[in-house]
């Protein structure tokens, strides 16, 4: 594809729209709510209560009958004991492995600063916690800005801090200052490490209470001499003496003295290794997101907790997310349990579980893991779950298609562990087809008969449902007919634009199309905040064809309409505005602004009017659509719509991109977008994140979109074969997110 052609294809908004009431309505209000990332909780992990009651409270007990209030850090001792800081009570407690909860030292609902022992002893929403080899159990208490020391009897001490003063000056005991310490860690040596999450910066303690800065640039003025000011917030990887952080919590170390720290605000786990050099282990600054990947292709929302194990993976309470994530030494990043989005206190496995507020998290030497839920008041233990069959969760669908086209058969199946695939036509294995799609290019009437997959692990193997495929010589082959997409209209470089390409292999001649920019006609779907004068002009290249102001109520634009099912215009004097325009083949833009400079929600669409039963494979078609715009939360994503037409399915290529738009020169882009694509309200497939997929990369070649380069970016797609139809392609941010995106709308020959 040249450059122009490009250029074309990232302007903004486009899509189709609908021959129904039902999906235009969800196309202008964004009724289908996107859901959130998919993870394919391949290691699966089963939580179970452990002790808590689901209120707050703050009763020693067994099991439900103890009560917490937004329980924090966790952390367990050799003996498989967990030591808990129970924020919001100002106490730290002790779980037996048995569920046995007890309170080692401090008063629920008094909170204060005394060093003394058990209840008598006070503490001000402590965060974190650490056990020592000999007993000792550490404390950030949060709100002193203190290191404690709590002994095995309940004696508390403060270590270093001076409570109720705020700083990030260095110094031993008393003299040194911390701001809201959150996660603590200790060494082999008994050194400990503290996320001091107000400094932005991590904090070495020795046993005698000496602190220094062991990661990240304290700020001090030219006015101050014992006092420090917090470092600005940034997320520089590099020396630890140049490394740079944004509210870090939790923190974690390994055998080797390697830290881990989850740098909440900047959204990722960050390695700290013992010559303190800071690397980001996985997660992009400031991409929020659920997405499973690599390094930075991975996305989290908040993480507080980490965990590692003597293999190290590091383990995350991503708390916003209400996820437990697992990362391997090389960054690979899967989701363990939890439901992204939901937040209640259920038991279950994987997604079945859900959390609410995941903030602390804690790992055995059996790889059993302990989770503190701030805001559930409970304290969840997790074990790996065990092996299981293979199950059938998508079968593929029979198609019935045009000769020398494109064919996509897509199955799924779970199991533990994850199990593999074999194709199979008219019975016989179809040797290389283990993938989870099967993609048949140029099908002729050999390649019609049956097919079908086989899932197989170290349980069991499983037969999905067969499925046929037609091959068809008719010529009312499926194609693109309309496409529409409604956006938020600016000024400048934001007006909606919408791409699209006219042409087909082995076409000639011209195609008629109707192209209509909606603004006042809108209202009768209640859309709010309409552009009251939608402007829209018809580009090839930098060169106008047409241009409209107001349709005027014409007859002609009325009856194209109505010949091709699109919602009526009913006052004749609106500034809603439209063209019928006969183009031959080639890349085009309708570009939709505000007449007098005004800004709003407008619906650009493109109808192909070819009439009904002249249409032959050599006609030119609509083969390409494209739109680029600012894609916002709730009501205000991005829904582009298309309809296939046609007698026989189609295969498209649908794309979703953020990330590789960077490189065009595109600034603040939508760093996680997530692709869903839905019949009226039914979702149909979704995708985060393309992970390097060779049937995208060579169906992109194929139709001569632009290359995405990077195999680990979060931009999504999918290659997917549809039958004749109304479909709608919704983009937005997985992690909530916004910015700019380009979803392309592709026909695979």
């Amino acid at each position: 594809m040249t450059i122009r052609n490009l250029t074309t294809n990232l302007c903004p908004p486009l899509g189709r729209f609908p021959r129904n009431a039902a999906l235009l309505l969800s196309l202008l209000t964004g009724v289908a709510a996107p859901l959130g990332a998919q993870s394919d909780y391949s290691t699966p992990y089963t939580f179970a209560l452990l002790a808590g009651a689901g209120v707050s409270g703050s009763a020693d007990g067994t099991g439900s009958a103890a009560h917490f209030d937004e329980p924090f850090g966790i952390a367990l001792d050799s003996s498989g004991n967990l030591f808990v800081a129970d924020k919001k009570n100002d106490t730290i407690r002790e779980v037996t492995s048995a569920g046995v909860v007890t309170t080692l030292a401090g008063m629920a609902g008094s909170f204060g600063t005394t060093d003394d022992t058990g209840a008598d002893a006070r503490f001000s929403q402590p965060s974190g916690v650490a056990v020592g080899s000999g007993g000792d159990i550490f404390v950030a208490d949060t709100i002193n800005n203190t290191i404690r020391r709590v002994t095995s009897a309940g004696v508390v001490t403060t270590l270093a801090g001076n409570a109720g003063t705020t700083g990030s000056i260095d110094g031993t005991a008393t003299a040194a200052l911390l701001n809201q310490p959150y996660g603590i860690a200790i060494d082999g040596s008994g050194n400990l490490y503290v996320a001091d999450f107000g400094n932005n910066l991590i904090r070495k303690v020795t046993q005698a209470g000496v602190v220094t800065t062991f990661a990240g640039v304290p700020v001090t003025t030219s006015l101050q001499d014992a006092d420090g000011a917090p470092a600005t917030p940034g997320h520089a990887d590099g020396a630890a003496a140049t490394a740079s952080f944004n509210q870090p919590a939790g923190i974690a170390i390994d055998s080797g003295g390697n830290l881990y720290v989850a740098d909440a605000a900047n959204d990722t786990i960050r390695k700290i290794t013992s010559a303190g050099i800071v690397s980001t282990l996985a997660g992009t600054p400031g991409a929020v997101g659920s997405a499973d990947g690599t390094g930075p292709a991975a996305r989290f929302d908040s993480p507080r907790g980490v965990a590692v194990d003597g293999s190290g993976n590091v383990y995350v309470a991503d708390s916003a997310n209400g996820l437990v994530r697992k990362i391997t030494p090389a960054g690979v990043v899967t989701t363990l349990a939890g439901s992204q989005g939901s937040f209640a206190n259920i038991e279950g496995t994987g997604a079945a579980a859900v959390f609410d507020e995941p903030a602390g998290i804690a790992v055995d030497s059996t790889g059993n893991l302990y989770l503190s839920e701030a805001l559930a008041d409970v304290i969840s233990k997790g074990a790996q779950a065990t092996t299981s069959s293979p199950t059938i969760t998508q079968q593929p669908a029979s198609q019935t298609i045009a000769s020398g086209t494109t064919v996509v058969f897509q199955a799924a199946a779970s199991g533990l562990p994850a199990p593999t695939y074999q194709w199979y036509f008219n019975g016989a294995a179809l040797p290389g087809s283990t993938g989870a799609s099967l993609v048949i290019r140029g099908a002729t009437a050999a390649n019609a008969g049956t097919y079908y997959f086989k899932a197989t692990n170290s349980t069991a193997t499983v037969q999905s449902s067969p499925a046929t495929l037609a091959v068809s010589s008719t010529t009312n082959i499926g194609r693109l007919i309309n496409i529409s997409c409604r956006s938020e209209v600016g000024t400048g470089a934001n007006i909606l634009i919408a791409g699209f390409a006219v042409g087909g292999a082995g076409t000639s001649g011209q195609e008629s199309l109707l192209i209509r920019a909606s603004g006042p006609a809108l209202a009768t779907f209640d859309v709010a905040g309409l552009l009251p004068d939608p402007e829209l002009q018809l580009f090839a290249n930098s060169t106008v064809l047409g241009s409209d102001s107001s349709w005027g109520g014409s007859a002609a634009i009325a009856s194209a309409a109505a010949s091709v099912g699109a919602f009526p215009w009913t006052v004749a004097s609106s500034h809603d505005s439209a063209l019928l325009e006969t183009l031959s083949a080639g890349p085009y833009s309708a570009q939709v602004s505000g007449q007098s400079g005004d800004t709003g929600v407008a619906l650009a669409e493109v109808y192909d009017t070819t009439p009904a039963g002249s249409y032959t494979p050599a006609t030119p078609r609509l083969v390409n659509i494209s739109a680029r715009t600012q894609v916002g939360t709730g009501a205000n994503i991005l829904i582009a719509g298309f309809v296939i037409g046609g007698t026989t399915s189609k295969t498209v290529l649908i794309r979703a991109s953020g990330p590789a738009l960077v490189p065009f020169g595109v600034t603040g882009t939508l760093p996680d977008p997530e692709l869903q694509l839905y019949a009226a309200s039914t979702l149909l497939e979704a995708n985060t994140g393309w992970g390097g997929s060779s049937d995208i990369a060579a169906a992109a070649a194929s139709v001569g979109a632009f290359t995405w380069s990077d195999a680990t970016s979060a931009d999504s797609a999918l290659l997917i074969t549809l039958p004749p139809g109304v479909y709608s392609a919704q983009v937005f941010g997985a992690g909530g997110d916004s910015g700019v995106a380009l979803v392309e709308v592709y026909e695979v020959q």
